[in-house]
């Protein structure tokens, strides 16, 4: 998604996300939009809330679940997941997003330095940009580490 379907997209999700009692944030490549960094696209918005929250927008958005994909359940993350499939593009919610670290031990996700980022005319829950590339080093995948690698020389 280019940097407007991304804004046509956190449009259409935000009003199932400002009713959200449980704490959200934008992460990965969307979030770097968010956030300003010159990040050209993403494949989707990931929405990172617990594990009430993800079963909250479950609910809201079951119309546009795409009850097909599920994560690799010997990868490097556990959560409760799920991918809605919007016109404008898709989403992913991450509820108590787990890591497993390099000892193999399950370890939560956290945000230290959670930021409103002003986006498509409102603010934005997203990690700032150091925490971003914080997070984006822990998860370790080659394209995480690039986005990190990015962070790291702007």
């Amino acid at each position: 998604m280019t940097p407007r379907d991304l804004e046509s997209l956190l449009l259409r999700l935000a009003p199932a996300l400002d009713a959200l009692a449980e704490p959200w944030s934008l992460i990965g490549s969307g979030a770097l939009i968010v956030a300003g960094a010159a990040w050209p696209a993403c494949d989707d918005a990931d929405i990172l809330t617990t594990e009430a929250g993800a079963a909250v927008l479950e609910a809201a958005w079951a119309g546009w679940r795409d009850p097909a994909y599920a994560p690799d359940p010997n990868g490097p993350f556990r959560s409760r997941f799920s991918r809605y499939d919007f016109a404008p593009g898709k989403a992913e919610v991450m509820g108590g997003l787990m890591l497993r670290g390099p000892d193999g031990a399950w370890g939560p996700v956290e945000i230290r330095d959670l930021q409103p980022a002003r986006f498509a005319g409102r603010a934005w829950p997203v990690p700032s940009l150091a925490d971003q590339e914080r997070i984006l080093r822990s998860f370790g995948r080659p394209k995480d580490l690039e986005k990190a690698a990015f962070l790291a020389s702007s």
